[in-house]
This record gives C-alpha cells, structure tokens and sequence, in this order.
C-alpha cells in the first residue's frame, strides 16, 4: 500500500493525477524507468565508443610507456653507476631525469584530460541517441511517464531497461541516421 500511495503523490507531483479525484476513478497510467547506467554499460554503441577511443588514443598510450621505461633506465644508469661517474655527470643525469620525469607528468596530465574531454563528448552523443529511443519507446508504446534518474525503487514491472538495451541493438551503425 506505501508504495501505491507513493506513486499516487509522484504522479500527482508530475501533474498526471489530480489528487481532488479518487484513485479508482482515474485512468490507468503506464509509467518505465530506465536505468541509464546500466544502458551505458550494455548498449553495443556504448562498446563501440570504448573501443573507438582505445584505438584513438593507443598510440600516445604507448608513447607515454615508452617514455617511462627511458626514465627507469636513466635512473636504473644512475644508481648501477654512480660509483664510477663524476659528480658532474651524476648532476647532469639526475638534472635530465628530473627535467623527463617532470615532462611526462604534463604529458600525462594532457593525455588524461583529453581522453577525458573525448570519453565526455561520446557519452554526450551517446546519451542523445538514448532519449531518442526513450522519445521513440514512449511514443509507440503510448507510456505516460518514463523515468530515468533520482529514483530510490523500481519494481521489474514497470523496469525497461532490457527494452531500451534491444532497441539500441536494433539501431543502424551510424546513430547520426537516427532523427
């Protein structure tokens, strides 16, 4: 009964049932809720885009492990000859360690935050072919109120999740074709 009553006020909230009328003489509504996170994780587009930026940015990836293996070896030169170099050259070692360590820091500080920007803009497409879906779910399934987020219980009733994930399946490969 909490529950029904609950969905009562969060429908009257939403403005889809007068609360001056009794519950048995309102229409029946049709209500889903999606949770987004998991479609991010299971949608086939969401894969491609992971794939898509692990191929993009696989070859700075690399170029920025390659640049820590030079640092250890300069370091691993440091320590297995530093019995046998002058001062000077131990200062110059330990100045070019220090001057690649700290650029390999900036490097891969850039390499994050555009991995990150790049990770942002196709989750942003992404999620707009996802409420295209919804919009197109909603539509041809004549539901009254989907929800997404800020939801704090969702019975497997009303959870469609699984139909958006095959939807998305279903989509052709360019989501731009979708409108």
């Amino acid at each position: 009964m909490k529950r029904l009553t609950k969905l009562i006020l969060l429908l009257t909230f939403f403005g889809l049932v007068s609360s001056q009328n009794s519950f048995a003489q309102q229409r029946q509504y049709k209500i889903g809720f999606v949770n987004t996170g998991t479609v991010l994780k299971e949608a086939p587009q969401a894969r491609k885009v992971e794939e898509k930026l692990k191929a993009e940015f696989e070859a700075r990836e690399k170029i920025l492990l390659d640049k820590q293996q030079e640092l250890l070896k300069i370091e691993e030169k440091m320590n297995d000859d530093s019995a046998i170099l002058s001062q000077a050259a131990q200062r110059r070692l330990e100045r070019e360690l220090r001057l690649k360590l700290s650029q390999l820091k900036f490097e891969q500080q850039e390499f994050r935050e555009d991995q990150n920007l790049r990770r942002n803009d196709e989750i942003r497409n992404l999620q707009t072919v996802i409420a295209s879906v919804l919009k197109r779910l909603g539509d041809e399934q004549k539901f009254d109120l989907i929800l997404t987020e800020g939801v704090s219980y969702v019975s497997d009733i009303i959870d469609i999740t699984p139909m958006i994930i095959e939807m998305l399946k279903k989509l052709p490969e360019q989501p731009t074709r979708l409108k």
